[in-house]
C-alpha cells in the first residue's frame, strides 16, 4: 500500500461517495486509537456507511473490530455530531484535506497528511484540535478561525492564473506543477506524460501547453470518477491507469473504494498490540506534552523575572496604584505594556522581554519568581505521575492478558529495566517511582555501583556486584549507557548522552535541613564521575535463563543474532511486532521492554 493516500485518491473517495453522504445522519463514533476513527454514517441511499479515518494515512468506507466502551475523546465527538444532519462532504483546493459540514453549523476538518489532525470547527472558529499547532501564518488552536494548508485550488484556476505561476516559477514543468498548484508528484507526472510534454522543461517556458495541461487534468480527473481500482506490481492501488510509469496494471476491478479497504485491513491487522494499550498510552502522551510544554513556560517565566529581579520591586508598585489600568508604563528603568489587571484577584498580566506573565502585585518579586519556577517543577512531578498511571494501566492490562493464555515463568529482575553486563554483572533499573525506590533500598549493597543519566527523570541504576571480579570501567561504560538509553534523551530523539556513577556510600535518603526528597528520587553527595557521549543505541536478542527462552535489551553489540534500535519514527508498537518476527518471539514481551518513545531498526 502506499504509505498515504495521494490528493487523488481522497478526491475519487469523496466524490464517489459525496451524493450518498449528503443528507445523512451521524450515529455512533469509535476512537480505535493511535490517530484511527470510525464515524458511522446512515445514508438513506446505502443505509449504513462506516467513514474509517487513519489521519496519519488517508480514510476509506469500511469498518473493523473495535470496543463497544467509547474512551473520553469519542463521547466528545459523540456528544457534538451524533443525529446531526450532513450538508455536504468535501476536499479543500485539491489538497489532503476532507471537511465535513452539517446544517447545525458544526464541521469536522481531517488533515491527511504529515501526522495528521483532526479538527472540530463550528461556524469556521476551532474548537478542538486533535494536535494544535502553529506556524507563522496560520493556527491549528482553540478559538482561531479554520485557514487551510493551502489557498490554491488548482481545479478552480484561470488559464491566466495559471500562466502567472509558470511565468513566475524557475523551477521545472513538473516540480511546478506539483508544488505549486497543489497536485502532487504522481499526478503532475501523469498529466505531462499524457500531453506528451517533456517533465524538465523550464515551466517559464511551457506557456503555450497551459490548454493541454488543462485538458488532461480533467481528463484524470473524469477518469478517478470511474469507481475503478487500477494495481501495480508493487501493490499500489490507484483510481486511475498510470500510463507514466511504462507498465500494465497488474489487475483492474471495479469498487476503487473495496480495493483499498483490502490494503487499509492489512495495515490492521499486522499491528499486534491491544487497542486499548494504544489508546491509553497516546492519551498519557498527550497529557504529558501538554505538562512538559507548561513546565516549559514556568521556567521560561521564572527566568525572565530572575534576569529583571532589581526592576520587579518598582514594577509591582506601580502595578498596585488603583489609576494603573492597561497600556505601556515605565518603572525602574524597564518599559512593559500591562493588557490585562484584575484589582480582586490582585494581579496583572504583563508583556516583559516579549513574555507574558502573570504578575502578582501583592507578592514580593521573590515570591513571584518562586511561584512560577514551584508550577514548573509540578508539572514536571505530574509527567512523572502521568507516566506512572499509564504504566499501571498498561500492567493491568497484560495482567489481564497473561488470565487468557499460558505465560511463561516471570523471573524477580523482570519487575525492573535489566541486562547482564559482557563479563557477567547483573545491572538493574528502576521502571517508575516504585522500582526507583526499590531498586536503590532493596538491591544495592556496598560493593555495587550507582549510575544515574544526566538527566531529570532518568531511572536509578545498580551494577550488582555478587562474587568474582571487581565492577569494570566497561560494565559501568554499559550501564551508564543503559541508563541514559532508559531516560526521556530516547524519546527526546537525541543520539548521545552523559551519565555518572558514585558508590552507594554516596546515595541518600536523608534530605538537607527544610527539603524533601520525593519518593524514587536520591540525594547525591560528593564527587560524581561523568561519562559523555554515551551512543543511543541498545541491541536485542533471545537467552535462556532456567532453561527459559526471555528477550534481553543490553546496550549495542556488534554481535550475530541480535536486533538493533535507535531513536527513530516508529512506535512501540510497531517496533515490538517487527522485533517479534526477527526474534520468533510475542511481541507483548518485547514492548515491555522497550525504552519509552518511537525507534527505528538498523542493519
Amino acid at each position: 500500500m502506499k504509505d498515504k493516500e495521494s490528493s487523488l485518491d481522497i478526491y475519487a473517495l469523496v466524490n464517489i461517495y459525496r451524493d450518498h453522504i449528503r443528507d445523512s445522519f451521524f450515529k455512533k463514533i469509535y476512537d480505535l486509537g493511535s490517530r484511527k476513527f470510525i464515524f458511522q454514517i446512515n445514508s438513506p441511499t446505502l443505509k449504513k456507511i462506516p467513514l474509517y479515518i487513519d489521519v496519519r494515512k488517508g480514510l476509506c468506507f469500511m469498518d473493523v473490530e473495535r470496543e463497544q466502551e467509547a474512551g473520553p475523546f469519542a463521547m466528545y465527538l459523540r456528544k457534538i455530531f451524533t443525529d446531526r444532519k450532513i450538508r455536504d462532504i468535501y476536499q479543500i483546493n485539491f489538497d489532503r484535506v476532507v471537511r465535513i459540514d452539517t446544517y447545525g453549523g458544526d464541521s469536522i476538518v481531517l488533515e491527511l497528511f504529515r501526522d495528521g489532525n483532526l479538527m472540530v470547527l463550528k461556524d469556521d472558529i476551532i474548537q478542538y484540535a486533535l494536535e494544535p499547532r502553529e506556524w507563522k501564518n496560520r493556527k491549528i488552536v482553540r478559538g482561531e478561525k479554520y485557514i487551510p494548508p493551502s489557498l490554491t485550488d488548482p481545479l478552480s484556476m484561470s488559464t491566466e492564473d495559471i500562466g502567472k505561476i509558470f511565468l513566475a516559477s524557475k523551477a521545472s514543468i513538473v516540480q511546478t506543477i506539483a508544488t505549486r498548484l497543489n497536485l502532487g508528484g504522481e499526478f503532475a507526472e501523469e498529466i505531462l506524460h499524457r500531453a506528451g510534454i517533456d517533465k524538465n522543461m523550464p515551466a517559464s517556458q511551457a506557456i503555450d501547453y497551459i490548454d493541454s495541461v488543462m485538458t488532461n487534468l480533467k481528463a484524470i480527473l473524469q477518469d478517478s470518477a470511474g469507481d475503478r481500482a487500477y494495481e501495480y506490481n508493487d501493490g499500489t492501488v490507484w483510481p486511475i491507469e498510470l500510463s507514466y510509469i511504462g507498465e500494465e496494471p497488474v489487475s483492474v476491478k471495479s469498487g476503487f473504494n473495496e480495493n483499498i479497504t483490502g490494503k487499509m485491513k492489512e495495515e490492521i491487522t499486522e499491528n499486534p498490540i491491544n487497542a486499548r494499550i494504544k489508546k491509553i498510552v497516546e492519551n498519557q502522551e498527550r497529557t504529558m506534552e501538554e505538562y512538559r510544554k507548561n513546565s516549559e513556560e514556568c521556567q521560561v517565566i521564572g527566568n525572565v523575572l530572575s534576569a529583571n529581579f532589581h526592576s520587579l520591586k518598582p514594577i509591582i508598585t506601580l502595578l498596585s496604584r488603583k489609576d494603573v489600568k492597561e497600556g505601556r508604563f515605565e518603572a525602574g528603568n524597564r518599559a512593559f505594556e500591562v493588557i490585562e489587571k484584575d484589582m480582586a484577584e490582585k494581579y496583572a498580566v504583563i508583556v516583559l522581554d516579549e513574555a507574558k506573565i502573570k504578575l502578582f502585585y501583592d507578592k514580593t518579586p521573590g515570591d513571584n519568581m518562586n511561584f512560577y519556577f514551584q508550577k514548573s517543577k509540578e508539572y514536571r512531578e505530574k509527567i512523572e505521575g502521568a507516566k506512572s498511571a499509564m504504566e499501571n494501566s498498561l500492567r493491568g492490562i497484560v495482567e489481564e492478558q497473561k488470565k487468557k493464555k499460558k505465560s511463561r515463568q516471570k523471573f524477580w529482575f523482570e519487575a525492573y529495566h535489566w541486562f547482564i553486563t559482557s563479563s557477567g554483572k547483573m545491572v538493574l533499573a528502576g521502571k517508575n517511582t516504585d522500582t526507583n525506590e526499590k531498586v536503590v533500598k532493596k538491591h544495592m549493597s556496598d560493593k555495587d555501583i550507582y549510575v544515574h543519566a544526566d538527566m531529570y527523570g532518568a531511572p536509578s541504576t545498580v551494577i550488582k556486584w555478587d562474587s568474582g571480579e571487581d565492577i569494570s570501567e566497561d560494565d559501568i561504560k554499559e550501564a551508564a549507557t543503559f541508563s541514559i538509553c532508559f531516560s526521556r534523551a530516547w524519546q527526546n530523539g537525541l543520539a548521545s548522552g552523559s551519565a555518572y556513577w558514585v558508590t552507594p556510600l554516596q546515595v541518600s535518603k536523608t534530605p538537607e535541613s527544610g527539603q524533601y526528597v520525593k519518593k524514587g528520587s536520591w540525594i547525591i553527595r560528593g564527587k560524581r564521575n561523568y561519562l559523555f557521549s554515551l551512543p543511543m543505541k541498545l541491541s536485542m536478542k533471545t537467552i535462556e535463563h532456567n532453561g527459559i527462552k526471555m528477550p534481553m535489551i543490553y546496550p549495542y553489540k556488534d554481535e550475530g543474532g541480535s536486533v538493533t534500535i535507535i531513536p527513530g519514527n516508529k512506535t512501540k508498537e510497531k517496533i515490538a511486532g517487527e522485533i517479534g518476527k526477527i526474534l520468533e518471539m510475542d511481541p507483548e514481551e518485547i514492548i515491555t521492554i522497550l525504552p519509552t518513545g518511537n525507534s527505528s531498526i538498523i542493519t
